[in-house]
């Protein structure tokens, strides 16, 4: 006689594919996630950079201005350069901002994606432990049958 097969294999599989999507799924957040901290701080050092090219500047044009070196028109053009950096630094300052409310919604994204996975795999895990169990009867059931056949025919062979 056939031994039954476990009438819930294809619930078992489907949620075994869903586990594998909501394992792929949480990759892609971890790479959308790592690529938006890449992000963030690429920007962070791109700001610093800025404000340091920018400290340099006027360094350099204290010591001109202290040493006499500039006329009226420099510092005009001085004042001009001024609020051209404090608007590239306000850009700067401004795309830092969005990178980083960027990569924490990514961190929550991942964090959703790892809870969803994680309720896929205890969803699978529930049918995976009922057909192990399923198993288990299964072999006990023909553990007995064996048992019990073995023992007719040991009765069997003491009366001939």
């Amino acid at each position: 006689m056939p031994s039954p097969k476990y009438p819930l294999k294809p619930l078992l599989e489907q949620r075994e594919r869903s586990v594998d999507d909501a394992t792929a799924e949480l990759g892609g957040a971890v790479r959308a996630r790592e690529a938006a901290d890449a992000a963030r701080v690429r920007a962070e050092a791109e700001r610093r950079a800025a404000a340091e090219r920018a400290e340099d500047v006027r360094r350099r044009e204290a010591e001109r201005l202290a040493r006499g070196e500039l006329r009226a028109a420099d510092l005009a053009h001085a004042q001009a350069w001024e609020m051209a950096a404090r608007a590239e630094m306000r850009e700067l300052e401004r795309a830092v901002d969005v990178a980083a409310q960027t990569a924490e919604r990514a961190r929550g994204d991942e964090q959703a994606a790892r809870m969803h996975l994680a309720q896929k795999m205890a969803d699978r895990d529930v049918v995976a432990k009922d057909e192990a169990r399923f198993e288990d009867r299964r072999k006990k059931r023909a553990l007995a049958a064996e048992e019990e056949a073995a023992e007719e025919a040991h009765r069997g062979g003491r009366r001939a």
